[in-house]
């Protein structure tokens, strides 16, 4: 292990392991597209919204029980299995399974993954300030991930499934050999998966007394309904007001977003100091504002600008509301528990925000429209976190004994 710190600190071996892992996932979703696109379906549009729910089902179904296998067992260890889950996923692809039940696997990977990837930042570092700088190489690294892989993924899926597949694959396996670079820290072997999962709606229920823990489930639900809804509503949107059908200029557009989170990530320490990390909230408005007024344009280069900017302000505004969630949980009901209560609020919006543009697909309303109604939700939930502001700014970090089953609202 001595040898291993000499090449590469704690912190950067899980930011890289995290981001060839990423690259693939986001490679292997346009790989799907692209299979999708060549069945010559019906509506293509739908079949992908169905895809992206059997990923996210798994969120919903494993949180009870991911967040306690991460603090039982060491994160190094628990990033490899999900890194082998993923790969499993991709790999039953060679074998001519449906891609919704392959992508269902590659979600089960991503939810045991989450929790690890996460929740060891909090381990590694001991302050606030610490903590947000690893959250923003985290996330910063996390979306360049985005963008090479999604324009990777619109590359090789143009023509092709199985270059894709065996790049997914061989990428997987790098981030897996990686995990072996991460420290392995002995976890809490006294937790129980049966006792933990009967207490998770325990757990939900203590975070949601939090207000400042409230206030960024709220806040990264939001942001992550509005970016999973808007990357399947884009690949529509696209030929309708651009003209654009290629898949791989498709990925290249949609990627400029992924462009403006890795410049939040060198922005958001500046811009939102330690102790107002609150004062993300203003970012998510402007992000509102941006996608809203990116409906209405029909100039390519307006068109990726204003994905830019979403971009900036989406990551200023996720960035200090990932570090708040995880210096109010770590002490209260531990940092895997805690990731894994965020993916099931998260999700479970998602799943939702989904399920209403497939509603819509269904009913032939236009893309135009459906991400107006997307931008619209979005702003009702930032206008509510308007309405905590106040609230959070006198919030006090919550205390340990929350674990014990006092759960003072604040």
């Amino acid at each position: 292990m001595s040898q291993r710190k000499k090449w590469i600190s704690p912190i950067n071996a899980v930011v890289l392991t995290q981001f060839l892992s990423s690259f693939a996932d986001n490679l292997n979703f346009f790989l799907i597209v692209g299979m999708v696109n060549r069945q010559g379906v019906s509506n293509p549009d739908g079949v992908i919204a169905y895809i992206q729910i059997a990923f996210l089902l798994a969120y919903v179904v494993l949180a009870p029980i991911v967040g306690a296998f991460a603090d039982k067992k060491s994160k190094s260890r628990v990033l490899l299995v999900g890194n082998l889950f993923k790969g499993i996923g991709i790999a039953l692809l060679l074998f001519g399974l449906p891609p919704a039940l392959c992508y269902l696997f590659v979600g089960i990977g991503a939810v045991v993954y989450s929790p690890a990837k996460y929740g060891i930042l909090a381990e590694l570092t001991e302050t606030e300030r610490e903590l947000l700088g690893a959250n923003a190489k985290m996330e910063g690294t996390t979306i360049l991930a985005i963008l090479l892989g999604t324009v990777a993924g619109g590359v090789l899926a143009q023509h092709s499934d199985m270059p894709a597949i065996i790049c997914c694959l061989a990428v997987y396996l790098l981030s897996l050999l990686l995990t072996f670079a991460v420290p392995v820290r002995t976890g809490d072997s006294s937790i129980r998966y049966g006792e933990s999962a009967g207490r998770f709606l325990r757990d939900v229920r203590t975070l949601f007394h939090i207000r400042r823990a409230r206030f960024s489930l709220i806040g990264t639900s939001a942001f992550w309904l509005t970016a999973s809804v808007l990357r399947i509503a884009l690949v529509a949107w696209l030929p309708l007001n651009l003209g654009i059908t290629d898949t791989q200029q498709q990925s290249m557009i949609i990627g400029v977003t992924a462009i403006g989170v890795v410049v939040s990530a060198l922005l958001t320490p500046r811009l939102v100091p330690e102790g107002k990390l609150h004062n993300a909230y203003y970012y998510g408005f402007f992000m509102v504002v941006c996608v809203m007024a990116a409906t209405f344009t029909h100039n390519l280069w307006l068109t990726v600008g204003l994905l830019f900017i979403v971009g900036v302000f989406g990551g200023i505004f996720l960035i200090p509301l990932n570090t708040m969630l995880q210096e109010e949980g770590k002490d209260v009901i531990g940092s895997g528990k805690t990731i894994a209560v965020q993916n099931l609020v998260e999700n479970t919006l998602t799943v939702l925000g989904l399920a209403i543009y497939l509603i819509m697909t269904e009913l032939r309303v236009s893309v135009n429209w459906s991400v107006i109604g997307i931008g619209i939700v979005l702003l009702l939930f930032i206008l509510y976190l308007g309405t905590q502001i106040s609230r959070v700014k006198g919030a006090s970090p919550a205390p340990p004994v929350v674990k014990q089953g006092i759960q003072p609202l604040r």
